[in-house]
C-alpha cells in the first residue's frame, strides 16, 4: 500500500471510528474549502475539538480509537512528532494541510522516500526518511534546483535533521524571499555515512585545533534527485495585508507595510525612513490577537532578511496566525538592534590592538598570533540568560578584499593563551567570541560588526497590525 492509499485509508477509518465522528466528518467535509482561506473559525467546546479529526496531533495523544485508526499509518504518525517543535507547521498538520508525496529512489544499497510536503505559495517543508542495506547511520546534504535541473534562485535552505536516526522523518525547509513556490522542485540528496560517533570520540581526546582549517566535504555514498510537484490548491495559499503604519522606534523612523500571512509562517515587512541615522539590524517581538494568543517569532530556520541595497533587516519571520480565529493583531517590540551608518566598518591594529570604538556592550579581550593567522577575542554582553550571537559577520584587510572568518568560537570562559590567565564572564553577564582571521596581509584589518548598539523597549512598543 502506498503513502497516498495509507493516507486515503486513514480517512476512511476515520469516518467509521468512533461512532461520534460520524456528524463532526460531514461538518468538517462541508467547510473544508472555507476553513483553509485566510481567517479560520474554530469556535468549539474541547469536547467538540476532541470529536473533529481535523486536530490531528490533539487526537493522537488524546483519543484512543483516532489512535488505533491512525495505527496502520506510522508515517502520518511521526509527522505529527516530528513537527511538534513548530507551532505553524503543528497547525497545519491538524488542519489537513499535508500533502503526501510517496517517492522511493534506491542506489548503491540506500533508501530515500519523500513522504510529505507542508507547503504554500512562499515556502516548502519536505520531509523524508533514508535507510540503507547493510544498516548503517546515514545524513544527507541537500540540493534544490528547479525541476529537471534548472536553474534557481531567490530562496533559503535548512535543515536541522542531522543525526537523525534511519527511518524516522527528517525535514528540509525551502524559504522562498522575493517570488513564489514554483510548480515543481528538484530535490537532490546527497547521502553520507554518518560518523558522528567517531567524531564524538575524537572531540573528547586531546587534541590541537587547527582554528583556520575548512570542513572537508564528506564522501558520498550515492545522491537521488526526486522531482517534487505541488498541487496548485497549496501554492496559492497566503495573502499579503497592507498595513502602512509608520512609529518611533529609538529615535529612527519605521514603516511596518505590510502583513503576509501564510499557512506556514507569518512574516513582517518594513520599511525606514532615508534620513535614518542606523540601519534595523534585528528585533524581538511578538504577537497577540484580541483573545490573548500570543504568536512568536521563528526560531529554527530563516528569521529575517535584508535587502541587497542595504545591510538592513527589513523582513522578518514568525509563526502564523493562519489557523487563528484572530481578528485583531498587535506587534509588540521589545528590542531592537542597530547598525550605526558611520560605524558599519571597525579598525583594528592586530600588532598594536588599537581600535575604533567597538560596539557597544564590547570589549577586546586579547589578540594572539596563530600561524598564518590571527586569533581575535572579543568580551560581549550577554543581552538574555544563554543567549550567544555572533557580532562579526567578516573582515577585509589592506588587499581590500572581503572575506569571512574561518571560525568563531563563543563561550562563557576564556583563557588567553599569552598569559594563560583564565576568566569566566558568565556571573557578570559576559561572554568570549574568538574569531580566526587567516593569511591577513599586513596588520590592520577592517572588522564588519553585525549590529552596533542595542535597545531594550519596556513596556514594549506596540503597532497595530489589524
Amino acid at each position: 500500500m502506498t503513502r497516498m492509499e495509507e493516507y486515503a485509508a486513514l480517512h476512511a477509518e476515520l469516518a467509521q471510528e468512533p461512532k461520534g465522528l460520524e456528524t463532526s466528518v460531514e461538518r468538517a467535509l462541508k467547510r473544508r474549502t472555507a476553513c483553509r482561506k485566510k481567517a479560520r473559525t474554530w469556535i468549539a467546546s474541547g469536547a467538540s475539538i476532541a470529536a473533529c479529526f481535523a486536530v490531528f496531533v490533539l487526537l493522537v495523544n488524546l483519543s484512543v480509537p483516532f489512535a488505533r485508526a491512525c495505527g496502520g499509518v506510522p508515517v502520518l504518525r511521526e509527522l505529527a512528532r516530528a513537527v511538534a517543535w513548530s507551532p505553524s507547521l503543528s497547525a497545519a498538520v491538524e488542519n489537513e494541510y499535508v500533502q503526501p508525496i510517496d517517492q522511493t529512489r534506491t542506489a548503491d544499497g540506500v533508501t530515500a522516500n519523500v513522504e510529505y510536503v507542508i507547503v504554500d505559495r512562499r515556502q516548502v517543508s519536505i520531509f523524508y526518511t533514508l535507510t540503507a542495506q547493510p544498516d548503517r547511520p546515514l545524513d544527507a546534504d541537500a540540493k534544490i534546483s528547479g525541476a529537471q535541473g534548472a536553474e534557481l534562485d531567490g530562496f533559503s535552505l535548512s535543515s536541522g535533521s542531522y543525526g537523525t536516526p534511519n527511518g524516522q522523518l527528517r525535514q528540509v525547509d525551502v524559504s522562498f524571499v522575493d517570488r513564489d513556490v514554483p510548480p515543481a522542485l528538484d530535490l537532490t540528496l546527497n547521502i553520507y555515512e554518518n560518523r558522528w560517533q567517531e567524531a564524538e570520540e575524537q572531540a573528547a581526546a586531546p587534541q590541537d585545533e587547527d582554528p583556520f582549517s575548512t570542513s572537508e566535504r564528506p564522501k558520498y555514498l550515492t545522491s537521488l534527485t526526486f522531482t517534487l510537484t505541488f498541487d496548485p490548491y497549496f501554492t496559492e495559499q497566503g495573502e499579503t495585508a497592507a498595513v502602512n503604519r509608520t512609529f518611533q522606534l529609538d529615535g529612527q523612523t519605521l514603516t511596518l507595510k505590510t502583513a503576509e500571512i501564510y499557512p506556514t509562517h507569518l512574516r513582517l515587512d518594513f520599511g525606514y525612513a532615508p534620513e535614518n541615522t542606523a540601519w534595523l539590524a534585528g528585533l524581538e517581538f511578538y504577537v497577540e490577537d484580541e483573545q490573548g494568543n500570543r504568536f512568536e517569532p521563528v526560531t529554527n530556520g530563516i528569521s529575517a532578511s535584508g535587502e541587497e541595497a542595504s545591510p538592513s533587516m527589513v523582513t522578518f519571520w514568525m509563526d502564523t496566525t493562519y489557523f487563528s480565529d484572530s481578528k485583531e493583531l498587535t506587534l509588540y517590540i521589545t528590542r531592537s538592534r542597530w547598525l550605526d551608518k558611520e560605524r558599519e566598518e571597525i579598525r583594528l591594529d592586530l600588532a598594536s590592538g588599537a581600535h575604533d570604538p567597538l560596539p557597544d556592550g564590547a570589549e577586546l579581550a586579547g589578540i594572539s598570533r596563530s600561524g598564518s593567522g590571527w586569533l581575535v577575542t572579543f568580551r560581549e554582553r550577554m543581552y538574555r540568560e544563554n543567549w550567544y550571537y555572533s557580532l562579526w559577520s567578516g573582515f577585509s584587510d589592506t588587499s581590500g578584499e572581503e572575506r569571512s572568518p574561518t571560525s568563531s568560537a563563543s563561550s562563557s570562559t576564556w583563557t588567553d593563551p599569552e598569559t594563560g590567565a583564565h576568566e569566566d564572564g558568565s556571573r557578570d553577564g559576559w561572554f568570549f567570541e574568538t574569531l580566526a582571521l587567516p593569511d591577513v596581509e599586513g596588520t590592520e584589518v577592517l572588522l564588519s560588526p553585525t549590529f552596533t548598539r542595542a535597545a531594550e523597549h519596556m513596556p514594549p512598543i506596540a503597532v497595530a497590525i489589524c
